[in-house]
């Protein structure tokens, strides 16, 4: 049986390498990074010269992970997180159109400002952050150029990877995070869960914006106690702190009961394996 041939972006990140592991034997990855590291081949979705090899190419599927994905890092160099967080979703959106192929796009919660949930696909989006803009802005680019693409908006990747962009329940576990934030509710989002879905969604022509997550919202502190505690650590080093301002606090989910129930099934296989 030929497996479907997918270009996959943002390989070596935290994302896109989950996809890449878990849907070897599903799909035919073509994995590329700007980067190259964990054996990506090398593009820059910058550069025109590196999207017309890419577009010269012949996919089944394109899915897009990458994304400058730190609010701070858009902050530090916003021309930048334009062109690859924005512009270049429009751009992959206007190819897959004319070619017909499929197209999977990663958006955030980070398009909500938080305040009135539960959130859902047709709720207002206002972000507080340029990092939420970027993303915004890039979702409404990709379904004004091609209506049957997928976007899917997530929240706070967790569990193992290999990439060196680890999770944040990688970072509690290793200590690198201690301030957790007691008044920041997100849908912290078992990853291995969001990848294994992807097949699915495609086969079921999900197209437009889905909201795909974690099955509940949780405090970050919440969340970084019960997860320290499942595995026989010490809490007393976390630091319960409030959200800086202009950090959006109440950011619930409303997931679809269908794609809770299949997150929760890749996860309950991948544990059982």
């Amino acid at each position: 049986m030929n497996l479907p041939r997918v270009l996959l972006t943002g390989a070596a990140g935290r994302l896109g390498s989950v996809i890449r592991e878990d849907l070897s034997e599903r799909w035919n990855i073509t994995p590329v990074s700007r980067s190259g590291r964990m054996k990506t081949a090398v593009f820059d979705l910058l550069s025109l010269k590196d999207m017309e090899r890419l577009f010269d190419q012949d996919f089944d599927l394109i899915v897009n992970t990458a994304a400058i994905t730190e609010p701070s890092e858009c902050v530090l160099d916003p021309v930048k997180s334009w062109k690859l967080n924005t512009l270049w979703p429009r751009r992959l959106a206007i190819h897959c159109a004319a070619q017909s192929i499929p197209m999977i796009h990663f958006s955030t919660d980070l398009v909500y400002s938080g305040g009135i949930p539960p959130y859902t696909e047709s709720s207002p989006a206002v972000p507080s952050s340029l990092y939420g803009w970027t993303k915004l802005i890039a979702d409404r680019f990709v379904l004004n150029r091609y209506q049957e693409a997928l976007i899917i908006r997530t929240s706070v990747l967790c569990g193992e990877v290999n990439s060196t962009r680890t999770t944040f329940s990688q970072d509690i576990l290793a200590g690198r995070v201690r301030n957790v934030y007691v008044d920041c509710w997100r849908n912290h989002t078992p990853i291995h869960g969001l990848a294994g879905i992807l097949p699915d969604l495609l086969e079921r022509s999900f197209s437009g914006i889905q909201i795909v997550a974690g099955k509940y919202a949780r405090s970050r502190s919440a969340y970084a106690e019960e997860l320290l505690t499942n595995e026989g650590k010490d809490i007393s080093d976390l630091i319960l702190t409030y959200a800086p301002p202009n950090t959006p606090s109440k950011l619930h989910l409303q997931v679809r009961s269908l794609f809770r129930q299949l997150v929760d099934q890749i996860c309950l296989n991948m544990d059982n394996k």
